[in-house]
This record gives structure tokens, C-alpha cells and sequence, in this order.
């Protein structure tokens, strides 16, 4: 597929999700585009997802970088999440921040089709609904199907830290 043509996609998406984010649709998130060398880069966007008051993502804000590759759309994005202190505790996420997760897996969920509004709504949404079959963390998967309030508490503990850690790293 002619780049020019996907670029040109990939703004209007980006335009799409801004709307999307002013009206409510998407909530607890922002969405930024990479700027490089003063330019902007559309296969770039910087996300920072903001815990939900009330449950044990309260108070974290948790950047990544949704990555749309050179064979995108036929290819998904790829998302990262930002490291701080560590490896990310949620038991759907790779040591190296990638994210598993079926919307951005062409074998299980994601077809050319699928826009970004669900693709971001599909990672806030991953937060609060992790998959405990197809853990990259097995010791905390464990432990959320055996003691959800122990779960709670390494959570809310890794949020506290998290941020922390990435007050030092901004500073």
C-alpha cells in the first residue's frame, strides 16, 4: 500500500481519536503524535493512560507508545508501555513493556479494519480486565485467580512505586 495513503489514514485516525477524546468516548487517556526532527511522525503516538479513580489503577499515569509499522494495516501496531523501577505488573505485559493483547494480534482479533478508537480503548480496557490464560507474568496471574486481594495489594503497591520511579526518571 502507497505510504502516502497510509499516512493520510493514520491522520485522519489520530484527528478521529482527538474527537473521540474530547467527547467522552475515550476516557482517561491522552494521545499525542511524535514529533521528530521538528516534523510530525503519524507511525508514532505517544498514549499516557490515567488509572480510574476507584479501582487499583487509581492515581497511575502509564505512558506507552503505539507503533504503526511500515506493513500497517495489514499489519497491527505494536504498543509499549513506558518502564519505570522495573518491569510493568500487569500479567499481559512482556518484560520489555510489549503488550499482549488480541486486538494487536492479526491471528486472534485485529483485521485491516480496526480502527485506533478500539485499539486504545481495547489497552485502557486491558488494564482493569487482565487475561489470567495467557499470562507473560505466570507468578501474578497465579495469584489473581488464587487471592484477588493479594492481587489488589501487589498492584496498588507497583502503582505507588511506578510513580515514583517515574517522577526520578522525569526529573
Amino acid at each position: 500500500m502507497n505510504q502516502d495513503i497510509i499516512l493520510n489514514r493514520l491522520e485522519k485516525e489520530f484527528n478521529g481519536v482527538q474527537n473521540a477524546i474530547d467527547e467522552g468516548t475515550l476516557e482517561n487517556m491522552s494521545v499525542e503524535v511524535a514529533k521528530e526532527n521538528n516534523s510530525i511522525n503519524y507511525r508514532k503516538w505517544l498514549i499516557t493512560i490515567y488509572g480510574k479513580e476507584g479501582t487499583i489503577w487509581e492515581g497511575g499515569e502509564f505512558p506507552g507508545m503505539l507503533h504503526f509499522h511500515k506493513g500497517y494495516p495489514k499489519e497491527p501496531p505494536s504498543y509499549y508501555w513506558s518502564l519505570y523501577g522495573g518491569q510493568f505488573q500487569h500479567m499481559n505485559i512482556y518484560s520489555n513493556g510489549a503488550t499482549c493483547i488480541d486486538i494487536l494480534n492479526n491471528e486472534l482479533a485485529y483485521t485491516e479494519s480496526t480502527n485506533c478508537i478500539e485499539i486504545l480503548k481495547g489497552m485502557e480496557g486491558f488494564l482493569y480486565a487482565p487475561n489470567p490464560k495467557s499470562p507473560t507474568i505466570r507468578g501474578l496471574a497465579k495469584t489473581y485467580v488464587e487471592n484477588k486481594q493479594q492481587y489488589e495489594q501487589l498492584v496498588k503497591a507497583f502503582v505507588k512505586h511506578y510513580m515514583i520511579e517515574k517522577k526520578k526518571a522525569n526529573k
